[in-house]
């Protein structure tokens, strides 16, 4: 596999744990919030890191680092991913996968070869398709019903996981994380993240004023009854 980006230490990706973090180019989504644009939108002009490096490095850093987190871009769009991460786990480093859930059928293989250990799910916005095609800037209805099928396999699965949704004022409000927390059923963990107005790949977004702090607190209390955890991001 090739990265397009490559952080040797990171103590924030992994909940609890030290990992190195590398950046898959490409993506099917055009979120206009993405603080990635040049990841999504021109993966060829960034400088590529070979998966030779980066296991070398995690068998360099045994003693310190506990695994591999692996983010994009969008990671389940590389066919190569399955071995690559069978070579991770072989070396004994456990992984998570940062996802926008839309290759349904990697994920349940993956699960299903205990090559994940940790799962992160972005939920753009509620089950509508007409809110979901907006947050995540795309047409084709038919991955909107493969990120719902990656929340059935992953909630009914024994690994950890996430769900996550980046909380951006004009896409997402306190109603519609009610009605996207609802929808899950039983969830262990969910994460409100605050939206951060830099470079982002709809230039409009960069001048939209986040949600403050007391409303992401009041946004979180309206829907504690709905998931077993859930916690602010990004503050």
């Amino acid at each position: 596999m090739e990265f397009k980006g490559f952080i040797k230490t990171s103590v924030i990706e992994y909940p609890g744990k030290i990992v190195s973090l590398v950046f898959v180019g490409g993506c099917n989504f055009r979120c206009p919030f993405c603080q990635n644009p040049d990841l999504v939108l021109n993966p060829r002009s960034l400088p590529s890191t070979g998966e030779k490096e980066v296991i070398d490095h995690l068998l360099s850093r045994r003693k310190w680092l506990d695994g591999l987190v692996i983010t994009g871009g969008e990671p389940m769009l590389e066919k190569d991913l399955p071995n690559f991460l069978s070579k991770i786990k072989k070396e004994g480093f456990l992984v998570e996968i940062e996802t926008n859930g839309t290759n349904p059928g990697m994920l349940r293989d993956l699960v299903k070869r205990s090559l994940i250990d940790y799962l992160a799910l972005d939920i753009k916005a509620p089950f509508e398709w007409e809110k979901y095609s907006k947050a995540a800037g795309i047409v084709d209805e038919n991955l909107f019903g493969k990120v719902k099928e990656s929340v059935k396999i992953l909630s009914g699965s024994n690994i950890d996981y996430e769900l996550r949704t980046t909380v951006v004022p004009g896409l997402v409000d306190q109603e519609d994380l009610i009605s996207i927390a609802r929808s899950f059923g039983s969830v262990k963990k969910y994460v409100l993240q605050q939206f951060v107005p830099k470079i982002t790949l709809d230039k409009q977004y960069e001048k939209i004023k986040p949600y403050s702090k007391d409303k992401l607190e009041e946004m979180k209390e309206k829907i504690a009854d709905c998931v077993e955890f859930c916690e602010i991001r990004g503050m």
